[in-house]
């Protein structure tokens, strides 16, 4: 079977290796992304690179910033083991690898083996079950504190001015409030960003003069609101509990579901939030998607 490998160097110096057994992997600031980068680095889907006949495929979904091949924008391109994939600050090298050659070979003769192995042997299991035991002991036993909020204060001017340029957008704002409240089933973060959009319709229907169709408005947005931060809390619970009977599935996914409600959002919860992902992805593999 093929897999993907990435060499991964962030903009403080950190690298780190990935090989995901996956035809395709997609790397952005989304937590739905096998390879997550931080919002100020990449878009919510940057880069998708695939398994070509000769070598890795990438093919850019974002283009701020540009992502590059050895400096060169690109769209569409092949990736050899050399070439470097620039996205933000991050440097990232991919290879096509097949992980059947990653089993070691069966010797055509057999060996005598020496005492010291059999003593070398006994001492790697004792450290192998020593680091299973500190992998339990030094895991997370409690969700990160201070969730942020996922809005402000409710929005209640228009941001442009005059009767008719408001009514206008507030039209084109209805129309995409209402589409991203239908596709919240989907994809979390649409539910969260269709809140403001439904408080700014409201606001530039009433400067319109428009005032049923402000109230109606208005009400999508509250109850868009209860309904939203309501299962925000009801997933923060949830990871609560996980975490508490160390159930660790759960943790993933309960914690990546987490990441996709506070997404571009600056906290200190959401770094918790982040390295508790990138940990228990590192120490328990099977990384879950919401």
């Amino acid at each position: 079977m093929q897999a993907l490998r990435f060499l991964v160097r962030y903009p403080d110096g950190r690298g780190e290796d990935f090989t995901i057994e996956a035809e395709r992997v997609m790397i952005g600031s989304g937590a739905h992304c096998e390879i997550r980068l931080s919002v100020d680095q990449a878009a919510t889907e940057h880069v998708e690179v695939s398994v070509g006949p000769d070598a890795a495929l990438a093919e850019a979904r974002a283009f701020e910033p540009h992502p590059t091949i050895n400096g060169v924008p690109f769209q569409r391109t092949q990736m050899f083991p050399d070439a470097v994939l620039t996205i933000g600050q991050v440097h990232l090298k991919v290879a096509v690898v097949d992980v059947g050659e990653q089993q070691a070979v069966v010797p055509t003769q057999r060996e005598k083996t020496s005492p010291l192995a059999y003593v070398g042997a006994v001492v790697g299991l004792f450290l192998a079950g020593y680091l299973l035991l500190n992998m339990e002991k030094d895991a997370p036993t409690r969700q990160p504190d201070s969730p942020p909020p996922l809005w402000g204060d409710p929005i209640a001017s228009c941001p442009v001015s005059g009767q008719a340029e408001a009514l206008a957008h507030a039209t084109e704002q209805y129309r995409q409030a209402m589409s991203r409240r239908e596709r919240r089933a989907f994809y979390i973060q649409d539910g969260v960003k269709a809140v403001p959009l439904f408080e700014v319709v409201a606001a530039c229907y009433a400067a319109a003069g428009e005032q049923e169709n402000a109230a109606v408005a208005k009400d999508a947005a509250q109850k868009l609101r209860t309904e939203v931060d309501g299962d925000y809390r009801t997933h923060r619970v949830r990871l609560e509990h996980a975490l508490s009977v160390k159930d660790w599935a759960t943790v993933q996914l309960e914690t990546r579901i987490l990441l996709s409600y506070t997404e571009g959002i600056q906290s200190d919860y959401v770094t918790s939030l982040s390295n508790l992902d990138r940990s228990l992805q590192l120490k328990y593999g099977g990384k879950k998607k919401p």
